[in-house]
């Protein structure tokens, strides 16, 4: 999909309507599809029906922002987990979590911790991936054994697994370094993270309506309201919410405007000292305001799937249009954070290498 979409002349949508859906309708009829070109291939393979409805329906003005999902609550709001006892979540914020969607602040690392880290992350930003070869904050705990060390922290990790279960995979992590003067990240949220691309999804779910990802968001700076903090809308994990095309807001280079009101919600902002971590779905919808401020706000994530979930599956690269371009899979690999991987779905990255950092990984590869 473009993610710099505009409401095109009608003469152009009516074809492109049509286009749809007769593919909707190859798709229905189960029609083969490796006579298909490659990217009508995957759209015809992993579009929802609901994906084709939405644009057919609208007149090609709205769309789905990922996957369509609707978020299926426990019959029972327990620990799927044994941790530490310093690391259990209480009864109280296991139900905000499913009810709201996020729990934190957490305490997780000192702040002295952080601060001495934070001199790794700034040597780092605005250099090139030796993953992706290019400029990017995503999943430079490839090539930084210290950040790998602390994604990997129980004090991480034991609170994922009471949501997700024993056994951790991470799939994804990046560094975010808002400078001063930094513009707000506008609403947003995701379930596969197909919006990426529009084509193929990063997570293959059994089932999209459970709970199969958490981001844990870790502050390396004070995170303020002055410079930033994360937001969120309470409860709105619920379900995936459409966009409208060429809306006034976006998301980094995207130009959408989602469909949700900020005065219909409870919107609950975090303010995090450095060292702390929030635990959030990422179908919550989330995002955080300027940086008014003269200084940076740094901080990290890391994305966790259980192991029973497949990610990029058979792919040598994935497209996000709006954040960076093609990424080549070749040095990419989930890793194991807690437990073991029993499945062995996805391409892997032994914990061993990620220890010893990106020239082990690039010889393997």
């Amino acid at each position: 999909m473009n993610m710099a979409p505009k409401v095109r002349p009608l003469w152009q949508r009516m074809p492109i309507c049509a286009a749809l859906a007769g593919l909707r309708g190859y798709q229905a009829l189960r029609l083969p599809r490796r006579v298909l070109p490659r990217d009508l291939k995957s759209i015809v393979r992993n579009w929802d029906p609901r994906m084709f409805n939405q644009l057919i329906r609208s007149g090609l003005t709205s769309a789905y922002i990922d996957q369509p999902c609707e978020f299926r609550q426990p019959a029972v709001v327990e620990s799927k987990a044994d941790v530490a006892p310093e690391h259990r979540l209480t009864q109280e914020q296991l139900t905000s979590f499913y009810e709201r969607g996020f729990v934190g602040p957490l305490d997780v690392f000192s702040p002295e911790q952080m601060r001495d880290f934070k001199q790794d992350l700034l040597a780092i930003e605005k250099t090139k991936s030796q993953t992706y070869g290019f400029e990017t904050p995503r999943d430079r705990h490839f090539e930084m054994p210290r950040l790998w060390y602390y994604m990997k922290s129980p004090a991480v990790t034991d609170r994922i697994a009471q949501l997700l279960g024993p056994d951790l995979l991470c799939w994804r992590s990046q560094i975010f370094y808002k400078g001063p003067g930094s513009p707000a990240i506008q609403w947003h949220q995701a379930s596969t993270f197909m919006v990426e691309d529009y084509q193929d999804p990063a997570l293959f779910p059994a089932d999209r309506n459970d709970l199969f990802q958490i981001t844990a968001w870790i502050a390396v700076d004070d995170s303020t309201h002055e410079n930033g903090a994360l937001k969120f809308a309470a409860g709105t994990h619920n379900r995936i919410r459409t966009i409208h095309f060429g809306g006034k807001e976006g998301f980094y280079n995207a130009a959408f405007e989602l469909d949700f009101r900020e005065e219909d919600q409870e919107i609950v902002e975090i303010p995090c000292r450095a060292g702390q971590m929030i635990l959030f779905t990422e179908r919550c919808i989330h995002g955080s305001a300027a940086n008014k401020t003269d200084k940076h706000r740094i901080a990290f994530n890391l994305r966790t799937v259980p192991t029973n979930v497949a990610v990029y599956p058979g792919k040598k690269y994935y497209r996000s249009v709006y954040n960076g371009g093609k990424y080549h899979l070749d040095k990419w690999g989930v890793a194991v954070l807690r437990g073991e991987d029993r499945h062995q779905l996805s391409r892997t990255i032994p914990a061993e290498m990620l220890e010893r950092g990106a020239d082990t990984i690039r010889r393997a590869a």
